[in-house]
C-alpha cells in the first residue's frame, strides 16, 4: 500500500472518528431527565445555572463554561424570561415574571459547552406555572444603586428586601407581599455608568393585594417634593425608613420611589407586554399602564 491510500485512510479514519464523536454527544444532549420547577404567575422566580448542573466540577475557572438557554424546539427565550451571567461566580440566571395566562407549563432547554473539553450537554427545565390566589393590586416601584440585577439573586438578599415591608413598611401585607417586576436600568433605557466600576443599578417592583399602609402613604409624601428632580443625589439619606434599606446594603434612589394602584386590565397588560423590556422613559419616571398616586 502506498503512501498516499495511507494518508487516505487515516483522513478517512479521523473523519469518522469526529463524526463519531459528534453523534455521541448528540445524544449526550438529547438525552436528560427533565428537572421540575414549581413557580407562580405574576411573581418573579430565578434559576441558577452552575457547573455542577452538568456534572463538572466547579473548581477550575469559571470562564471555561458557557450557558445557552431557549424555549424547548425555538431559539430564544419567551418574551418574559431573561438570561444573565454573574461575572462574579460565573454562574448563569434565568429569571423572569410568568403573565397570566392560559398557559401552565413550558420546557426550556439549557445547553452547556465545556471549552476545556469541547463537552456539549443539555438539560432540560420544566417550568409549572401556579394560578397566583391572590394577584397583587397594589405596588411599590423602587431603584436600587448599589447592586446589579443579578445581585438580586444572592442567598437571602430577596428575602431581606420583602422583609423590610413585612415588617416595618407594610405589616398589612405580611403574608401576601412578593416580588412583582425586576429589570435593570438598561433594560428600562436608562444609560451605563460612565464609571465601569459603578453599578447600573434594578428596579424592583413589590406587590400586595393589600391596600397601602399608613406608613407607605407618609413616606409617599415625605419624598413627594423629590419627583421634580430628574435624577437623586447619590447619597441622598435623608428619609425616615433609610436606616431599615442601609442595614440591608440597598442603597435607593428616592426619586424613583412610586406607590401604583393596578386595575385589573392594566395590571395584565403590564406583566405580559412584551413592551415592559423595552420602556424608554425611565428617568423621567413615566410607566405605561401605571399611574403614580401622587398624579391622583
Amino acid at each position: 500500500m502506498n503512501t498516499s491510500k495511507i494518508n487516505i485512510y487515516n483522513i478517512f479514519g479521523i473523519s469518522l472518528w469526529f463524526i463519531m464523536a459528534i453523534i455521541i454527544n448528540y445524544t449526550m444532549i438529547t438525552k436528560s431527565s427533565d428537572i421540575e420547577k414549581n413557580i407562580n404567575e405574576t411573581e418573579v422566580f430565578y434559576y441558577e445555572i452552575q457547573p455542577e448542573l452538568f456534572n463538572w466540577t466547579n473548581g477550575i475557572d469559571g470562564n471555561m463554561f458557557n450557558y445557552t438557554p431557549s424555549l424547548q424546539n425555538y431559539p430564544d427565550l419567551p418574551y418574559w424570561i431573561h438570561y444573565k451571567f454573574n461575572e462574579k461566580n460565573k454562574f448563569g440566571y434565568i429569571y423572569g415574571t410568568p403573565p397570566i395566562s392560559s398557559e401552565n407549563q413550558i420546557k426550556l432547554d439549557i445547553v452547556g459547552l465545556n471549552r476545556m473539553t469541547y463537552q456539549v450537554l443539555k438539560k432540560v427545565i420544566q417550568l409549572y406555572i401556579k394560578k397566583k390566589e391572590e394577584l397583587a393590586k397594589y405596588e411599590v416601584q423602587i431603584k436600587i444603586n448599589n447592586l446589579n440585577i443579578e445581585d438580586m439573586f444572592e442567598q437571602g438578599r430577596i428575602k431581606s428586601l420583602l422583609d423590610i415591608f413585612r415588617q416595618h413598611l407594610w405589616r398589612e401585607s405580611e403574608f401576601n407581599v412578593y416580588m412583582t417586576k425586576l429589570a435593570s436600568t438598561r433594560e428600562l433605557g436608562q444609560r451605563v455608568p460612565l464609571d465601569p466600576k459603578d453599578q447600573e443599578g434594578v428596579v424592583v417592583f413589590i406587590g400586595s393585594a393589600t391596600n397601602f399602609s399608613s406608613t407607605l402613604y407618609e413616606l409617599e409624601k415625605e419624598i413627594s417634593p423629590l419627583h421634580k428632580l430628574i435624577k437623586c443625589p447619590k447619597d441622598f439619606k435623608r428619609t425616615s425608613v433609610e436606616r431599615y434599606f442601609r442595614n440591608n446594603n440597598f442603597n435607593l434612589d428616592w426619586c424613583s420611589f412610586r406607590l401604583v394602584i393596578l386595575s385589573r386590565n392594566n395590571y395584565i397588560k403590564s406583566v405580559s407586554n412584551e413592551n415592559f423590556k423595552t420602556l424608554k422613559n425611565y428617568e423621567e419616571n413615566i410607566w405605561e399602564l401605571m399611574e403614580p398616586l401622587h398624579n391622583l
